[in-house]
């Protein structure tokens, strides 16, 4: 076997979905390559379907089922040591790989054949609900497809990327990072370390379904927020960190920490004034977001905005104060990674409106209330 004309594709998957699973392990295989699948059950106690069982003793798969639970992360390291070919492509277990998927990353391979990777596009379905719009306006899914609009990039999500062996950081995953982010810390030190980014493959291409159906997606907002903030916490990632001004969280937690002074020197009633004005704002700032950006005016989905970016927020926090760090208050890493140091305290027309906004309700409080 040619090594250098060889895949590995690893499968990470908890629930081993065949409707998901069928469709990629039955994907077409480009002449002259030898592919391999490796699907691993992070699941100690998944019953593993007959069909599955079928390919593995048919040699069409290899499956590996984990001992205990490793997380993304963790898997995704079993996957890699698992095989040997030169190039691994990691694929979501819930994905559903469109044809030429295959061909259109061998074509890349073979134009640049010692690339660090390639990143293909991740599509979400047209939105369905107020959540679902929220998510798109937000860009809680903008990395998914980013590869359809920029050339190369330091990071994305390991739902659809081709990586190459050679180029990888030997620490591969960091198997602490269990909220989130393990695939931004992996691919952000493989870049770092070998000076490169990975090139944009957009004709790859796999469609997501919406998580859940599109509900609300508060768990895993909030699991993103935390690995947020400790990925941010990381030496390679940190020189790429910014203070900005509080976000919602961080002013309510704060006004949280007032508010025995408040009850005790009787300015209680002002603390609760600014922590409606930043409820209040965030909403109104979100209608304009939503209009600007998808030319929808909808409360349902300012207020959808306004629960992502709190829920999200929150996650952060936490993490950070859990982690008995004061690094994550007020810092923001630049996930762009477009220079190191960047400049603080950034404004856009979103915070200069949330702030306006704030400062009209603050006024009319004081002047008709206090």
């Amino acid at each position: 076997m040619s090594l250098y004309r060889s895949i590995d594709i690893v499968i990470p998957s908890y629930r081993l979905d065949i409707s998901f699973l069928d469709p990629l392990i039955s994907m077409d295989q480009p002449a002259g390559w030898t592919i391999r699948f490796f699907l691993i059950a992070d699941n100690p106690d998944v019953k593993i379907p007959a069909v599955i069982a079928a390919w593995q003793q048919e040699g069409r798969i290899r499956l590996i089922v984990n001992p205990e639970n490793l997380g993304p992360g963790g898997t995704r390291n079993i996957g890699i040591h698992a095989g040997s070919a030169k190039w691994i492509l990691f694929l979501d277990d819930d994905v559903l790989p469109m044809p030429g998927l295959l061909e259109a990353y061998t074509r890349a391979i073979d134009q640049y054949p010692d690339a660090i990777g390639f990143v293909g596009v991740t599509e979400f379905p047209e939105p369905i609900n107020a959540t679902t719009h929220a998510l798109i306006i937000n860009g809680s899914i903008g990395h998914f497809d980013l590869a359809k609009y920029k050339p190369s990039m330091v990071w994305s999500p390991t739902a659809n990327v081709m990586l190459n062996r050679s180029k990888m950081d030997p620490a591969l995953f960091d198997v602490s990072l269990q909220k989130s982010g393990e695939d931004i810390d992996f691919m952000v030190r493989s870049s770092f370390l070998y000076n490169e980014e990975y090139r944009s493959v957009p004709e790859a291409i796999v469609k997501h379904p919406w998580w859940n159906n599109g509900k609300v997606q508060t768990g895993r907002l909030f699991r993103y927020g935390g690995g947020g903030s400790e990925i941010a916490r990381l030496p390679h990632i940190y020189r790429y960190t910014y203070l900005d001004f509080a976000n919602s969280m961080e002013i309510w937690a704060l006004l949280l920490i007032l508010l025995p002074l408040g009850i005790t020197f009787g300015f209680v009633h002002s603390l609760f004034a600014i922590g409606t004005s930043v409820i209040v704002a965030e909403v109104f700032t979100n209608l304009i977001r939503a209009w600007v950006k998808a030319r929808v005016f909808s409360v349902a989905i300012a207020f959808q905005l306004t629960w992502i970016r709190t829920v999200y927020e929150a996650g952060y926090l936490y993490a950070a104060l859990s982690a008995n760090t004061w690094k994550g208050i007020m810092r923001r890493a630049d996930l762009g990674f477009v220079k190191p140091n960047p400049s603080p305290f950034r404004l856009n027309r979103y915070k200069i409106l949330k702030m306006i906004f704030m400062g009209v309700l603050l006024t009319l409080y004081y002047v008709f209330f206090a």
